[in-house]
């Protein structure tokens, strides 16, 4: 039997009103109160699409303002059996480590988890990215200021890869 569990996602960044604008955008309950706070009223998106807009992929979220945090909780979810698919990761996270390294260090304890880059600041390059937390394929590099539609189209994106691979994963075991 696959048991299917909700795919997990990690957002690291240091500034509480980003890690705001990521719960308001990722996690559709508090989109949804936030909205029936502001207007009173139900959300458009429901009125509108009805089952289409509660089919949305729903992700549980893991937020941390710190790289060392970030790189504990990809650790515990490993342990746990329970991978993240995907991590938005802040370059600069002061006081601790930066981006870079807290991607360096994610990829040593899971290579295989997709590192989506988030930042308003070109500290490094792809280059320097990829030579610590390659390959490409299951590394983004994306800039600051990022759309809600693209944010929620990325974390779609490595919901569905995640689930792929966890299926493959199973097919894998079962023909063992």
């Amino acid at each position: 039997m696959v048991f299917e569990r909700t795919p997990r996602l990690l957002v690291a960044d240091d500034d509480p009103g980003v890690i705001a604008a990521y719960r308001l955008v990722l996690d559709k309950a508090e989109h949804n109160g936030r909205v029936r706070e502001l207007f009173g009223i139900e959300t458009l998106e429901d009125e509108l699409f009805g089952a289409v807009a509660a089919a949305r992929p729903n992700w549980r979220i893991t937020f941390v303002e710190q790289g060392g945090d970030a790189v504990a909780a990809i650790k515990w979810a490993i342990d746990d059996g329970d991978p993240f698919a995907g991590i938005f990761l802040d370059v600069r996270m002061p006081p601790g480590i930066d981006g870079l390294e807290t991607a360096r260090r994610i990829r040593l304890i899971d290579p295989n988890v997709h590192i989506v880059v988030v930042s308003g600041y070109s500290d490094y390059t792809l280059d320097d990215f990829l030579n610590v937390a390659g390959p490409e394929s299951i590394l983004t590099i994306m800039p600051k200021p990022i759309w809600p539609d693209q944010l929620r189209k990325i974390a779609t994106i490595l919901a569905r890869e995640a689930k792929h691979h966890r299926v493959q994963l199973n097919a894998m075991r079962i023909a063992d």
